[in-house]
């Protein structure tokens, strides 16, 4: 018996996915052109502390990049709740990396007072209180989480430590960088945000019977358009946030090669040709993150930390 007569039209077969996969991919193709910036610029970001250091490189966005990618798998066989699931996960990491720049860029590696007893007035003042310095073995609880995540110790942590490695702390303390609390509350962000997280709560937790059957969408159902619509909206904003939120606290790694690229070339860079961004940041810049609210724009532009050239 030839069983493939009856073979059903997969969701990836419709129109509606061909047309939501035109949207989606713009995510995929923007982060992962950002890491290949990031990698290309060789900013090197490091976290020390007096027993270990560690670089911060871009595997938490390039994982998100295959979470992005099975996403789209997911959609394409029906599996709407599988899906949302993995927005929460995209959700969490891209978060995580942002929790641990900010992190890094708070702690301080050395001793103050090591710190004070430099001496500027000749090179070998300099070299000879230089070497006195060390680094502060002192960490609050959230350096001593980002510290055994860098080191795969997540597991050795009391819990109380533990919990810092959650999206709830990382809200928490992001929140006390002003500008990020001001995004938030001035531009209505917090509103779908909170909405945004109950939502994927509900189907990480299968909190119903509604959501075990978003798992099961067939090509023919009337709301197969409203599911992939909302796949791509969580998916946009989750995306859209992470670069307004790395423009507050780490804006410099949207720089543009221009600088590296005339100096590989022998050339003298053009004057303050080290905050122009690049292209496609502007692009998606003018494409996604102005669509969250009409004013975010400029205040990117006003306020990212390093005074990038956000147009």
């Amino acid at each position: 018996m030839n069983f493939n007569l009856n073979k059903e039209v997969q969701v990836s077969e419709t129109e509606q996915f061909k047309i939501f996969v035109e949207e989606f991919d713009k995510n995929i193709d923007f982060l992962d052109e950002f890491t290949t910036l990031i990698k290309w610029n060789s900013r090197i970001i490091s976290f020390r502390t007096d027993k270990n250091s560690y670089f911060i490189d871009t595997n938490l966005i390039d994982n998100s990049i295959q979470t992005l990618r099975s996403i789209k798998l997911c959609c394409s066989i029906g599996s709407f709740s599988d899906s949302n699931t993995l927005i929460r996960r995209l959700r969490d990491d891209l978060l995580l990396y942002i929790f641990i720049l900010d992190i890094t860029n708070q702690r301080k590696t050395f001793l103050d007072e090591d710190i004070k007893n430099l001496n500027f007035e000749n090179p070998e003042s300099f070299v000879k209180t230089f070497s006195k310095i060390h680094f502060n073995p002192n960490l609050t609880d959230n350096e001593k989480a980002v510290d055994a995540w860098l080191g795969n110790r997540v597991q050795e942590l009391p819990r109380n430590i533990k919990m810092k490695l959650s999206f709830e702390n990382y809200m928490k303390f992001l929140k006390q960088n002003e500008n990020i609390s001001r995004i938030l509350i001035d531009y209505n962000l917090n509103s779908y945000w909170n909405e945004l997280t109950k939502r994927l709560n509900n189907y990480v937790h299968n909190n119903g019977r509604e959501f075990t059957n978003h798992n099961l969408i067939k090509h023919n159902d009337k709301i197969l358009k409203t599911f992939l619509k909302n796949v791509n909206i969580r998916t946009s904003y989750i995306t859209s946030f992470f670069i307004v939120l790395i423009s507050m606290v780490e804006s410099a790694l949207m720089c543009s090669t221009d600088t590296i690229d005339h100096l590989d070339c022998g050339i003298e860079p053009p004057e303050d040709s080290q905050y122009e961004i690049a292209p496609f940041i502007q692009t998606f810049i003018d494409e996604k993150v102005a669509k969250l609210h009409p004013e975010l724009k400029q205040y990117l532009i006003n306020n990212n930390n390093y005074g990038m050239k956000i147009k």
